[in-house]
């Protein structure tokens, strides 16, 4: 039995922020941004606007296309609130009573551990046939624009995959994560925990906060050893792989993967279009490939990103 991925949609706030409009408030020129970041533009939700209601339509699209999961993970680092976790309030928007429902939270490759987890449901579980993974991320709410480059780099958006069993070789090949702690407060939202609970004085405890120039210094030399390590393993070389889908951390680190041997017309990406939208990124630029028509049936494709932690992870996933 193998598993395969029917649908995968993305949606974004209608809301617009070119670098010309942000360039004042970090101080900086809009030229800068895009050299710094790679970003040109990104969407900005309102500020009464409720993720849950984003991931819901977004949701929906992708059951009108396949049909109503068995299960659905909400697979997003920006809960709506503490308790209960986001999957039960998307449940409720989609009127899905009685599915189960669960929150993955892995930062910024919360997408790819949510695919790996469904696999593993799928592939033992025959009461589950079908995986609704989806997620809203509204990171410019915890922008801090005294750190012009993590301030510029963050958008909005939201996405939604169904996984179903299937007959056949598709499915997940590979996966390996690693965890590197002694990085972890190169990135980091400090506040919301029992650490800077909210009722603490507001500060940039509650902010994105993240060393832009450490952290590629700090993940550079691990993602090329993680990545070698991993490819040997998978008995694969970076021309087997048809199609690199990665997380959207900023453009310099999008260009460093032609560096690991991976042609760059191979590599997705939305960065520009779309700037960092946290654990959205990876899933919103697999339903660019796929609306694009980048991916063919057999096509190995690699899932692959960092997030805070500092975490490393990849899968192979055979179309």
């Amino acid at each position: 039995m193998g598993v395969r991925i029917s649908a995968c949609q993305l949606a974004v706030p209608p809301g617009t922020e070119d670098n010309s409009q942000l360039a004042a408030r970090i101080g900086k020129t809009a030229d800068w941004i895009l050299l710094s970041t790679g970003v040109e533009h990104r969407r900005i939700a309102d500020h009464d606007d409720d993720p849950i209601e984003l991931a819901a339509k977004v949701a929906q699209q992708v059951i009108e296309e396949v049909g109503p999961p068995d299960l659905l993970i909400y697979a997003g680092a920006i809960p709506r609130q503490t308790l209960p976790d986001s999957s039960a309030h998307v449940l409720g928007r989609l009127g899905l009573s009685g599915v189960p429902g669960f929150s993955v939270n892995a930062a910024c490759l919360s997408f790819a551990v949510a695919v790996r987890s469904a696999c593993a449901v799928l592939e033992s579980d025959p009461a589950v046939n079908r995986v609704l993974i989806c997620c809203a991320e509204f990171a410019s709410r915890g922008r801090n624009f005294t750190q012009p480059e993590s301030a510029a780099l963050l958008g909005d958006g939201a996405a939604a995959a169904i996984l179903e069993s299937c007959d056949g070789e598709c499915g997940l090949k590979h996966w390996s994560m690693q965890t590197f702690p002694e990085g972890a407060d190169l990135t980091e939202v400090r506040g919301g925990g029992l650490r800077h609970p909210f009722t603490e004085p507001s500060g940039t405890e509650h902010l994105f906060e993240m060393d832009g120039p450490a952290l590629l210094r700090f993940t550079v030399p691990r993602m090329r050893r993680f990545l070698n390590s991993f490819l040997k393993d998978a008995g694969l070389s970076p021309q087997d792989i048809d199609l690199i889908v990665p997380h959207q951390p900023s453009g310099r680190a999008l260009e460093v993967l032609e560096l690991f041997g991976f042609p760059n017309s191979r590599v997705v990406k939305i960065i520009r279009d779309y700037g960092n939208c946290v654990a959205a990124s990876l899933p919103m630029a697999l339903a660019t490939a796929m609306q694009e028509g980048r991916i063919n049936r057999g096509d190995l494709i690699l899932l692959t990103g960092t997030a805070a932690g500092v975490s490393l992870a990849a899968g192979v996933f055979q179309w």
